[in-house]
């Protein structure tokens, strides 16, 4: 997205964290990205600078999203006509959505986005306000690593944000001489790399009980030899099967990695779009919740979950109302089952506090995958509508680093041998890969993509009802049903291993699945599609029609800068797009007449597609100043005198003070010949006025 001038945008949201991994992702396509947390902030930077997008989260503390868009709707500042992305965690009601869409909102999004997703978004939205554009806009590039400390961001927290934003990359983390890396797929762990001595694949079987120090001695020796790799060489020594060995690299892994979760302090830098090399494999078989509920469960040090739970004592926990975290992939057990069921109706956080050590780290664990969510206590226990309060709202906002050479180097010195850590249970072993001949993989990669497809044509259909596979009078219990049935199916956890195009289709079933439920599950918003089943088109229709009318505004304002400085041609251009945008506006025909006449001269051909132009401005705008002016104008440059002082006269009778017109009629009395006494004491000697 990079032109002669950096674009501004604005990401107001009360997310530390993530403001800043979309600093740095909007940051290295191009954009200068400022961040606000809360609605009165978001104002003050509009007003320091506005912005060319904003990204506004629907549930900002003080003045919510839809409030900040109102005022800058409302301002007689450049700011009327920015585009504005809202989002949201929790789904948004019919007043809500009424008016985003009154208010001319590019999109109303759910939490969370795929990153890569919202940079096309971003980049698309951008493009409209450039000649030209630069560089891809599906994916995110190479940058700098995004810089944090794991004392203020726990592990779990920034997988789990990662989780939501599908991100893709490297993440580097550092405690002291320590350093591991974190491979993400789609916001997955998908490989892990250490520099921990006793955690290299000899030493790792050798503490786990698995061989003898003579095997790993004589290992080491062919290793040397370039005999090949050490597991290779300890099933050709007939120590280790090679589907013990598949299982002891899983293992292996995964200690790894889940050793990071006991770090209570340490640095991190997430690189996005990074790939590591010769590291090890996770199995993809575990989704990013599965991964975190095990690390959370196993490894994470109780003395975190209690100060972050008394943090929020005062606090509610319910269950998450969103859906991307209600249907992920992970595997509960009957007390986590018991403790969602159990916050129905809200939990206050003081009372988990003064259970004992397994209830606390079940509720921690809900909280951190998002199964259960914070609310704001003091409106919880009034009865209100209580905002969603974030698990690390106080985190030290993220860091951007200087350059990617901050990153920690792969290759660093080994530290001293470690007591190792407390070894994890052995999981079942992942399906073996398929072979070089066994296309299987790509069969059921087919499969499940024609299914997509064909789910996304019935999606397609603008009723919800039909989205959702449903009858126009079916029950709540039935609506509900079938949109559980739907969303487990179109979760993209399920597809984590699947093609990018597959991950893709599902994408965006899951949006359209969701959209249709929030609809359907709003009494207000049911009853009115009931009443008229074509509601969602029209309200479709509306939303595209008010986006355009913004955007034929910002080419309106560019073209009123482009004449102002005399520039003809090209404000000729923006008022064209102008009226190719919104032909219903009679300001803009009457400029692009005007512009016309001024850009191609005073020939009569000119000359009448001009008058064409601005009297279709005055039939559409007949109480505005402007197209008289132009036509009074047109008048004089055609000779019409008359007509012109009467069109001027209607000019400034639509406006009194109109500064213009009032001159345009005193030049027009300077230029006719005075009648009566007056005018022949001003005649001058030479018999002209």
């Amino acid at each position: 997205m990079q032109g002669h001038m950096s674009p501004t945008l604005l990401c107001a949201d009360p997310s530390r964290d993530l403001c800043s991994i979309l600093a740095r992702a909007l940051g290295a396509d191009g954009c200068r990205v400022v961040v606000a947390h809360d609605g009165e902030t978001a104002l003050g930077a509009i007003r320091t600078r506005v912005p060319d997008l904003a990204i506004l989260d629907v549930g900002l503390p003080g003045r919510d999203g839809i409030a900040v868009l109102e005022t800058m709707r409302t301002s007689a500042t450049p700011a009327a006509t920015v585009p504005v992305i809202l989002w949201s965690d929790a789904p948004c009601n019919a007043d809500q959505v009424e008016r985003a869409r009154k208010l001319g909102a590019a999109a109303l999004l759910r939490k969370p986005v795929p990153l890569d997703a919202l940079v096309a978004r971003v980049t698309k939205l951008l493009s409209r306000e450039r000649d030209a554009r630069a560089g891809d806009a599906g994916r995110v590039r190479r940058s700098a690593p995004l810089r944090g400390s794991l004392e203020h961001m726990p592990f779990p927290a920034l997988l789990h944000q990662a989780h939501g934003l599908r991100a893709n990359g490297v993440l580097h983390l550092r405690r002291g001489e320590v350093r591991k890396e974190v491979e993400l797929r789609d916001g997955r762990p998908a490989a892990v790399r250490s520099n921990v001595a006793t955690e290299r694949l000899g030493e790792w079987l050798l503490g786990a009980g698995r061989i003898e120090p003579t095997v790993l001695a004589e290992s080491a020796r062919r290793l040397l030899r370039g005999e090949g790799l050490l597991g290779q060489i300890l099933v050709g020594m007939q120590v280790l099967s090679e589907d013990e060995l598949g299982a002891a690299l899983r293992e292996q892994a995964e200690d790894k990695l889940f050793e990071i979760f006991e770090w209570t302090s340490g640095e991190f830098a997430l690189q996005f779009g990074a790939q590591l090399a010769r590291a090890t494999a996770l199995p993809l078989v575990q989704s990013a919740a599965d991964v975190i509920r095990a690390g959370l469960r196993l490894r994470f040090p109780l003395e975190r979950i209690d100060a972050a739970l008394r943090a929020h004592e005062h606090d509610y926990i319910v269950p998450s109302a969103n859906p991307f975290y209600s249907f992920q992939e992970i595997e509960l057990g009957d007390a986590e089952r018991k403790m969602i069921d159990a916050c129905g109706r809200g939990v206050a956080t003081k009372a988990v506090l003064a259970k004992p050590e397994r209830v606390r780290r079940t509720a921690y664990t809900l909280l951190e995958v998002g199964l259960l969510e914070l609310r704001d206590g003091e409106i919880f226990r009034r009865g209100g509508p209580a905002p969603v309060v974030r698990l690390h709202a106080n985190a030290a906002p993220l860091r951007p680093a200087e350059s990617a050479a901050a990153a920690p180097p792969a290759a660093a010195p080994t530290p001293a041998p470690v007591e190792r850590p407390i070894a994890v249970p052995v999981r079942s072993p992942a399906k073996p890969a398929a072979t070089q001949d066994d296309h299987s993989h790509y069969a059921a990669d087919h499969e499940r993509r024609a299914a997509l497809t064909a789910l996304l044509e019935r999606l397609g259909k603008p009723s919800p009802f039909e989205k959702l596979g449903v009858a126009p009078d079916a029950s709540e219990d039935e609506i509900r049903s079938a949109y559980m049935q739907l969303a487990k199916e179109t979760h993209p956890d399920r597809y984590a291993a699947a093609s990018r195009a597959a991950r893709e289709l599902a994408e965006q079933a899951f949006r359209e699945v969701t959209r249709a439920y929030e609809i359907l599950s709003d009494p207000v918003r049911l009853a009115a599609y009931r009443d008229d089943p074509n509601r969602d088109r029209k309200e479709a229709q509306a939303l595209e029609e008010a986006q355009r009318a913004i955007a034929a505004e910002r080419e309106f304002q560019r073209g009123e800068a482009r004449l102002r400085s005399h520039d003809w041609s090209g404000a000729l251009t923006h008022f064209e797009r102008a009226v190719e945008l919104y032909p219903d506006e009679g300001e803009y025909f009457a400029y692009c007449g005007w512009a016309y006449y001024l850009t191609h001269g005073h020939d009569a051909d000119v000359l009448r597609k001009a008058f064409a132009l601005v009297k279709r401005g005055v039939k559409l705008a007949p109480e505005r100043e402007k197209p008289y002016l132009f036509l009074g104008r047109l008048c004089l440059a055609a000779g019409k005198l008359d007509s012109a002082e009467r069109i001027f006269t209607k000019a400034v009778e639509c406006r009194p003070d109109s500064i213009e017109g009032l001159r345009e009629l005193r030049l027009l009395q300077m230029r006719r010949p005075k009648k009566g006494l007056l005018g022949r004491l001003l005649r001058r000697p030479d018999g002209k006025s």
